[in-house]
C-alpha cells in the first residue's frame, strides 16, 4: 500500500508539472486547472510535503487565485519555516492581491534568510514598481541579475520598469534577453509590440502580437493592440475584425468597446454604431470620463446635442481641468443655440489647453454668430498664426471681409483657401 502511494504521488505530481507547463506556455487556463486538480490529488496522498503546496500555490497564482495561493504557503511555511524561499513566494502572493506591506516583510525575511536568493530580490523589485518606486526596483533588479543572469522574470520586471522610465531601448533590450530565454513569452512580446508602438514601427509592433496570437489564440489584449495598429494604418476591416474577436475574447474589456467606438465613429454612416460601442464601455466603466467625452461627440455628430452636452457635463463634473471637454461643451451648447454658454467653454478651453487653432477657429464661429465681428477676425488670425495652412481659417475670415465689404482681403483669404483646399468651399457647405 505505502508504495502505491508513493506511485501516486509522484504520477499526480508529474501531471501537475506537465500541466502548469502546459498552461505556462500557451496561457491556459483550463491547463491551470488541471495542474491544481493533481497537485490537489498528490497533497491527498503525501500531506506533509512542502513542496507539493508550494507548486500548486504558485499554480493558483498563475491561474488569477492569490488568496488559495496564501493559503498553500502558509502550509508549505508551516512545514518548512526554514526556507528563505517560501517566504518569497508568500510575498508574490500578498503583491498580487494589493497588501504591499505585508510583500515587503516577507521579501524582507527572505533576503535576510539568505542573501543571495535572486528571485526575492526581483520579486521585491517588482513590488517597488507597482508601488512607483522605480529607482528602488532598477536597484533590486539589476542585483537579482547580478545573483543569476538565467532568469527571465528579472529581465522581464526590469524591462516594464525602463517601460516606465520612458527608456525605451533599454526596456526592448531586456524584452529581447527576455524572449532568448523564453521564446515563449507572451509578457515580452507585448512589451516589444508596445514600444514598437510608441516608436512608429507599426509593422514590427503587429509582428508581435501576431506571434502571440499565434501562441495563445484566446488574448483579447493582443487582438485587440493590433486592431489599433491596424487602424492607423487606415486596414479599416482588419481593425474591426481584431476589435470583434478581442470583444468575444475580453467582453468585460470596456476599452475594446471603446476602440470600436473610435473605429466606427470614423466610418462614415456608422455614427449610431459607434455610440451604441461607447455605450457598452460605458456600461462597464460608467465615470470614464474619456468614454463620455467619445459618445458627446459621437452624439453630437448624430445631431443629438442635448445627449452629447449630458455627457460631456458629466465628464466635466469628473475631470474639470481638461480643457478638451469644455471645447466639447462648447460644441454642444454652440449648436443648441446657447451662445453665451459656448463662448465661456472655449474661453476655458482656451485658457486649460495649449495653444491650437481648432480652439480659436471654434470661438471664432462663436463670435461670428454674435456678430462680434472683430473678436472673430482676431481669433481666426491667431489661428492662421498657429497654423499658416489652417485653409478653413482663410476662408471663414474672407466671408466675414465679404460681410464687412472689404472685398480686396475677401479675396485674398478665399484664394488662399483654395489653393491650400480646393474642395473648402464644398466642405463647409
Amino acid at each position: 500500500m505505502k508504495t502505491r502511494k508513493i506511485l501516486y504521488t509522484l504520477k499526480d505530481y508529474f501531471l501537475g508539472i506537465l500541466c502548469r507547463y502546459q498552461a505556462d506556455y500557451h496561457a491556459d487556463k483550463k491547463a491551470y486547472k488541471k495542474a491544481i486538480k493533481n497537485y490537489t490529488l498528490a497533497i491527498k496522498a503525501k500531506k506533509d510535503d512542502a513542496g507539493l503546496y508550494i507548486d500548486r500555490g504558485c499554480a493558483y497564482l498563475d491561474a488569477g487565485e492569490p488568496l488559495k495561493a496564501l493559503t498553500d504557503f502558509n502550509e508549505a511555511i508551516a512545514l518548512n519555516p526554514s526556507d528563505a524561499s517560501l517566504y518569497s513566494n508568500r510575498g508574490d502572493a500578498y503583491a498580487e492581491m494589493g497588501e504591499y506591506d505585508r510583500a515587503f516583510k516577507d521579501y524582507n525575511l527572505a533576503i535576510k534568510m539568505d542573501p543571495k536568493l535572486a528571485y526575492a530580490y526581483s520579486s521585491r523589485g517588482l513590488a517597488y514598481q507597482e508601488t512607483g518606486d522605480l529607482q528602488s526596483a532598477l536597484k533590486d533588479i539589476n542585483y537579482s541579475i547580478k545573483l543569476d543572469s538565467s532568469n527571465p522574470s528579472a529581465y522581464i520586471n526590469r524591462a516594464w520598469t525602463y517601460f516606465e522610465l520612458a527608456e525605451m531601448e533599454k526596456a526592448e533590450k531586456d524584452f529581447e534577453t527576455t524572449l532568448k530565454l523564453e521564446p515563449g513569452s507572451a509578457d515580452a512580446r507585448g512589451g516589444l509590440g508596445q514600444i514598437y508602438q510608441i516608436t512608429d514601427k507599426p509593422d514590427q509592433a503587429i509582428k508581435q502580437f501576431s506571434t502571440i496570437i499565434e501562441l495563445e489564440p484566446n488574448s483579447g489584449f493582443a487582438y485587440n493592440n493590433r486592431g489599433l495598429l491596424y487602424q492607423e494604418k487606415g486596414e479599416i476591416k482588419k481593425a474591426y475584425q481584431d476589435f470583434m474577436k478581442a470583444g468575444k475574447l475580453s467582453p468585460h474589456e470596456s476599452g475594446v468597446y471603446n476602440n470600436l467606438g473610435l473605429l466606427f465613429r470614423k466610418l462614415e454612416g456608422q455614427t449610431k454604431t459607434a455610440i451604441k460601442a461607447f455605450t457598452d464601455a460605458l456600461r462597464l466603466q460608467p465615470n470614464n470620463v474619456r468614454y463620455l467625452s467619445n459618445r458627446a461627440d459621437a452624439y453630437l455628430h448624430a445631431g443629438k446635442p442635448r445627449l452629447a452636452l449630458k455627457d460631456i457635463n458629466n465628464a466635466i463634473k469628473l475631470d474639470p481641468e481638461r480643457g478638451l471637454y469644455h471645447c466639447g461643451r462648447g460644441m454642444a451648447n454652440f449648436a443648441l443655440g446657447n451662445m453665451e454658454e459656448s463662448l465661456a467653454d472655449f474661453n476655458k478651453a482656451i485658457k486649460l489647453e495649449p495653444p491650437s487653432a481648432e480652439l480659436y477657429c471654434n470661438r471664432a464661429l462663436v463670435y461670428t454668430e454674435m456678430e462680434n465681428y472683430t473678436s472673430a477676425l482676431a481669433d481666426y488670425t491667431t489661428a492662421i498664426k498657429l497654423a499658416p495652412k489652417c485653409a478653413s481659417a482663410y476662408y471663414n475670415r474672407g466671408a466675414i471681409y465679404q460681410d464687412m465689404a472689404k472685398y480686396a482681403l475677401a479675396k485674398f483669404d478665399t484664394a488662399k483657401a483654395l489653393k491650400l483646399d480646393p474642395k473648402i468651399g464644398e466642405d463647409l457647405q
